[in-house]
């Protein structure tokens, strides 16, 4: 069980993912949660065993692992341990997180939820489809929303008829790292943050990348991330000859290594995103960064200033990559505006400030 603070005169906030991998969500809000000093924060997923648990239990907490258990016992567990812990709010990540919440609380009255929402669900996946259903016809059991985008924020009212004051957009938040390397002495190497699924666009960017290499023959491409497409990417890899300039390196929790090394990072995806916290990591290195103009990156990003937004339709967009690696000055300059920015507006210290705010709303509501 995890307990940061044990003081009565604090919010008592359970934290609740759907899954125990380690991604940009479970990471930024993770750590929010380790530095509190202001709301007493538990946190649990409804997944069994995974790298998240490495994670919480890594900073000397033991999280609550609801996944090893059947559906009938999970749910009188995770009810027992709100009674138990006195919790005032439930913050679930996850459609069927909550909606299984929505339905439990019912039970529990005086506990809040606050359902976050990580990506923009605008698409007419079966997911987004799914999302805005239940929100539509659901959202009288949520108390409160935090998104992390304001184009969700913007989805919700327009899509879903959600309140507008029940909508909270905070952006994630990254630990700043204080010894960066030195930008110069880094290869020409660009990096990948995400993990392996149709979504990030890897297939895609691999096309692009054979352009790039005739242009930049010593350019070399780093992917970092969980491989959820069973090797198909490392597959075409080999297929388009790239085995030469492309290196697969699968899942890591610590990621400073390759953001020290990294003169561009690029991030590929086509749909589906809120705030990335690659990005916002990347950055913070003072990498600047290289994405499509969607969803809500172009909230991250300042276009020709601490990276570039490209058109998603624009199949020569990659071109701009080749020129930006041949400008070192302005490569340094944009990665130096990357890491102000992410110092003055985007560190886990403001995550955790807005998040305070956000619940002592949802509380006096």
């Amino acid at each position: 069980m995890v307990e940061f603070n044990q003081s009565t005169s604090m919010s008592n906030v359970l934290i609740l993912f759907s899954s125990s991998q380690l991604g940009g969500t479970e990471k930024s809000l993770t750590n929010m949660a380790f530095v509190s000093d202001d709301v007493n924060y538990t946190l649990g997923t409804l997944d069994s065993e995974g790298p998240w648990c490495d994670l919480v239990r890594a900073n000397g907490f033991s999280p609550m692992v609801y996944g090893n258990h059947n559906f009938i016992s999970l749910v009188i567990k995770l009810y027992q341990d709100i009674k138990r812990l006195n919790i005032d709010v439930v913050y679930v990540c996850g459609l069927r997180a909550s909606f299984l919440l929505r339905f439990l609380l019912i039970f529990i009255p005086k506990t809040k939820l606050i359902h976050g929402v990580r990506w923009n669900p605008s698409t007419n996946t079966l997911l987004d489809k799914s999302f805005r259903i239940v929100e539509t016809f659901f959202s009288w059991l949520v108390d409160g929303w935090i998104v992390n985008s304001k184009v969700t924020k913007t989805t919700l009212l327009s899509r879903c008829k959600i309140n507008k004051n029940d909508i909270y957009v905070i952006y994630n938040g990254v630990k700043f790292p204080s010894n960066i390397g030195s930008f110069s002495e880094r290869p020409i190497e660009i990096l990948t943050v995400a993990n392996l699924n149709k979504r990030k666009g890897y297939i895609e960017y691999l096309k692009n990348i054979s352009k790039i290499i005739d242009l930049v023959p010593n350019i070399k491409f780093v992917f970092v991330g969980r491989d959820d497409m069973n090797g198909l990417v490392q597959k075409k890899i080999i297929e388009y000859g790239l085995n030469k300039y492309v290196s697969y390196e699968g899942f890591h929790s610590d990621l400073s290594k390759y953001y020290k090394r990294a003169r561009l990072f690029v991030l590929p995806s086509l749909w589906g995103e809120g705030c990335p916290t690659s990005i916002l990591e990347a950055l913070s290195y003072s990498v600047p960064v290289v994405a499509y103009n969607i969803d809500g990156i172009p909230e991250l990003i300042n276009n020709d200033q601490d990276g570039l937004l490209l058109d998603i339709d624009d199949d020569n967009g990659f071109e701009k990559i080749v020129k930006l690696l041949n400008s070192d000055n302005n490569l340094s300059l944009m990665g130096e505006r990357g890491r102000k920015k992410i110092k003055s507006e985007f560190t886990i210290e403001s995550c955790v400030m807005n998040h305070k705010t956000a619940v002592n709303k949802v509380l006096s509501n």
